[in-house]
């Protein structure tokens, strides 16, 4: 009995480390292409060089006797930056999964291709999404001394539990995560002076972002398998339903097909996601250097330094968010027809959301989408991933809320 107990898992060995040893050669041969590390060294420097010029013309107008404005700025930014460069290790790489995954692009040049529109769907952005999350946070109207303590402890819990998430490998939602910091630090600053209301928040617009969160993942769920519905209907070429194979990649119309949904996913995930870091950012200079900006005019350095961040956060952390993405969602491998699927949804989805003004999770719709075309296409589901998306989704907010409102009392004190 023995034997034959060792003998069977001897046999079963071999397919589990085949497996795993398949699953590290293929993202072994995704190193950096050189073209595309060069495109993107290239822009890095020419970013920095324009972001480094027009911050110091912005500044040449503020006279000051003590240099503290200036190192609060300068801390602040980074932060602000890190919360963008972590932030693309979740909701840019849902970005650009499927087209890395698929073999349709090198991942660098997936991600210089996915920064390009993320900018453009910023440039093209109306502000509402900005204004809405913006809207929540009340450092306006709180004591001035607030606004700085406030800024750093909500963007110190949003790095903190979007590391950990991304450390698991689980798409978790930058949004959630910052607008659970904001109601954090709201409520706090408002029971800290004394009330034993929780009126610190803006509860109204605070229900109608709660609502997008909430809808948001159910009808990309729906829709991706409505949409994969469509392409077994229309498309009846074969190779569309197979799961890639080793590093080759697609063929033409389906590669063209997959790259031009990734390029629509990044432009609206820019248009509504991007425009959280452009609003903090913003808070920050015009809380700490109020004669060089105004919330009325956003500047252009602005934008480039958030897609910057954005693309070289994905850069370095893609890969987890990938592989769960294409390989821990459904019980089978992700097909190119439902990595299409899941990215016109998550395009329309967005879309749909700018058109209201609400922020929504790039992460947690196109998850839900592939989630979807996994059900539709009866591939089955993995329930342990399933499970841990759906408690990282109910969880995040609270955590991050508390987190960032247990920070932001600490900063009070030492402030």
């Amino acid at each position: 009995m023995h034997f034959d107990q060792r003998e069977r898992f001897r046999m079963a060995t071999p397919a589990i480390v085949s497996t795993n040893s398949l699953l590290e050669t293929r993202f072994k041969k995704h190193s950096p292409g050189a073209t595309g590390m060069l495109i993107f060294i290239l822009l890095l420097i020419g970013g920095l060089l324009y972001i480094g010029f027009h911050l110091s013309s912005d500044l040449a107008v503020v006279h000051s006797t003590s240099v503290l404005p200036f190192v609060l700025l300068g801390i602040a930014l980074l932060m602000a930056l890190g919360f963008e460069f972590v932030n693309g290790f979740h909701d840019t790489a849902n970005a650009v999964a499927t087209v890395i995954y698929t073999h349709s692009l090198e991942p660098t040049l997936a991600v210089v291709f996915s920064g390009v529109m993320n900018f453009a769907g910023v440039l093209a952005s109306s502000g509402a999404v900005a204004f809405s999350i913006v809207s929540l946070l009340p450092v306006g109207r709180s004591a001035s001394g607030s606004g700085l303590p406030m800024i750093f402890a909500l963007l110190v819990a949003a790095i903190l539990w979007n590391l950990t998430t991304w450390w698991k490998g689980l798409p978790a939602s930058s949004s959630h995560t910052m607008i659970g910091s904001i109601l954090g630090v709201g409520v706090a600053n408002h029971l800290m002076q004394g009330s034993n209301s929780v009126a610190g928040v803006d509860w109204g617009q605070a229900v109608k972002v709660f609502r997008a969160l909430l809808w948001s993942p159910i009808i990309g769920f729906a829709m991706a398998a409505i949409i994969f519905f469509l392409f077994k209907i229309l498309a009846r070429d074969h190779r569309l339903y197979k799961a890639p194979e080793g590093t080759a990649p697609p063929p033409v119309w389906i590669r063209t097909l997959l790259i031009g949904t990734c390029g629509g996913v990044s432009f609206f995930h820019g248009s509504n996601d991007g425009q959280k870091g452009m609003g903090l950012i913003m808070l920050i200079l015009v809380g700490t250097v109020p004669t060089a900006y105004s919330l009325h005019h956003i500047p252009i350095w602005v934008k480039v330094a958030v897609a910057l961040a954005l693309g070289l956060g994905t850069m370095i952390g893609w890969k987890r968010i990938v592989i769960t993405v294409g390989e821990k969602i459904g019980k089978t491998n992700l097909t190119y027809a439902q990595g299409a699927s899941a990215q016109i949804t998550a395009m329309i989805t967005i879309w749909m959301a700018n058109n209201l003004g609400l922020p929504v999770s790039t992460t947690q719709v196109l998850s839900s989408g592939i989630a979807g075309t996994m059900a539709a296409n009866g591939s089955g589901l993995r329930w342990t991933t399933i499970r841990d998306i759906a408690l990282v989704w109910v969880v995040t907010l609270p955590a991050a809320a508390l987190l960032s409102g247990g920070l932001f009392w600490v900063f009070q004190r030492i402030s």
